[in-house]
């Protein structure tokens, strides 16, 4: 941790703080040898499952390129427009560091350089271009040789804990296959039963389920803000249907959610920023709309049957978050449910509670990475909104 003024300041705040760093540190590199004792009877718990989900499943078609050059198209209005947006819409610290790695593939999409995005694209789940959305517990992923029997078990005990809890929160109703996923990206994952289990799969697989507990039956129109590279948006269309997908996101997401939807839901109708004006009418031909977080306000009022975030609305100011509460409002009918840190459910807490029309129904732990460590406070809320 890097000493600041503000440490300087608060002394025993800053102390607090390492402590909880390094036992955060220490229950990571301890993982693997609990987990190994935990799972040492457990049939699954072979390292060849590791090896097998790593195996490159990579495709070298090159039938996308039309798919390429109209995300390119949008990603450059969406990037051109975003520069003249509110800071409430830029990027937050976090991103802009994420950026550093997202050089490559942002230079592509602004160049239109298909042949370069056609490579890092095929390759998503293993190249820098998923920095930010697909994160992978410090595992060395993108080179298999540099995979120890260490990292195996560190990845095999990390997989199997969320599969177990995942089997656990939807109360046992699926199998394994239900978490299979298209081969786009050169996905890896461990191998179960036949079944490729990608990398956050089940928790992706769970908010498509919860999603689905809060919807009326008939069609449906879920928001999602913060849509990382569409992994949840792939459970809840499959499983799901008829159901409108909405994501606002930054543009670089974006872009990959783009390709990797387009890429699985070849037959449904999607709508990408700068083709057509977001209206009603639009909205009504199409099945998923993939926009840029500043066309949230161009969502019509009591139109969202749900909207949904997962660790995208945690880390801003309470001043933004304020301000997605008020669009929340305004255009949800249903639910709203939110899946992140604590700090970010108080402040919603909070601001919820001076608002007439969200009321809390549900709150509970959100246990997903506290296999991993002790210290993980994430939290699921769900709020009721009234209408009017």
């Amino acid at each position: 941790m890097r000493l600041k003024t503000k440490h300087l300041r608060h002394p025993l705040r800053t102390i607090a703080t390492a402590k909880v760093l390094a036992r955060s540190y220490l229950d990571v590199k301890l993982f693997p040898y609990r987990s190994r004792r935990r799972f040492q009877n457990d049939s699954r718990y072979d390292l060849q499952n590791v090896t097998q989900g790593f195996a490159t499943r990579i495709d070298h078609s090159r039938e996308d390129d039309g798919l390429l050059e109209r995300i390119c198209t949008a990603y450059i209005k969406a990037l051109d427009h975003q520069r003249t947006e509110r800071e409430i819409y830029q990027p937050t610290q976090w991103w802009q560091k994420q950026q550093a790695r997202l050089q490559p593939v942002m230079r592509a999409l602004k160049n239109r350089d298909i042949s370069a995005l056609r490579r890092m694209y095929h390759n998503f789940y293993r190249d820098s271009c998923s920095s930010g959305l697909i994160p992978v517990s410090r595992m060395p992923w993108a080179d298999r040789a540099a995979i120890n029997d260490t990292h195996r078990r560190f990845y095999l005990g990390d997989a199997l804990c969320a599969i177990d809890y995942w089997k656990e929160q939807t109360a046992g109703r699926f199998t394994i296959a239900d978490l299979a996923g298209p081969n786009i990206g050169n996905p890896f994952g461990v191998m179960l039963d036949g079944t490729l289990v990608r990398f956050e799969a089940p928790f992706q697989h769970y908010c498509a389920y919860k999603l689905s507990t809060v919807l009326s039956g008939g069609p449906s129109t879920v928001v999602e803000i913060g849509g990382g590279f569409g992994g949840m948006a792939y459970y809840l269309m499959r499983d799901r249907q008829p159901v409108t997908y909405f994501d606002f996101d930054l543009p670089e997401s974006i872009a990959l959610t783009s390709y990797f939807l387009l890429k699985a839901f070849p037959s449904l109708t999607f709508l990408l920023y700068g083709e057509k004006q977001m209206t009603a009418e639009e909205i009504a031909r199409a099945n998923v709309v993939l926009m840029p977080l500043f066309e949230i306000e161009q969502v019509p009022p009591r139109s969202v049957d749900v909207t949904f975030s997962s660790h995208a609305i945690s880390a801003l100011p309470p001043r933004f978050i304020g301000h997605y509460l008020e669009t929340i409002g305004r255009t949800t009918r249903g639910h709203f449910l939110y899946i992140g840190g604590m700090f970010g459910a108080r402040a919603i807490s909070e601001l919820a509670s001076q608002r007439l029309d969200m009321r809390m129904v549900e709150t509970r732990v959100s246990g997903w990475n506290g296999h991993k460590s002790l210290n993980w406070n994430d939290v699921e809320v769900l709020y009721r909104i009234d209408q009017n």
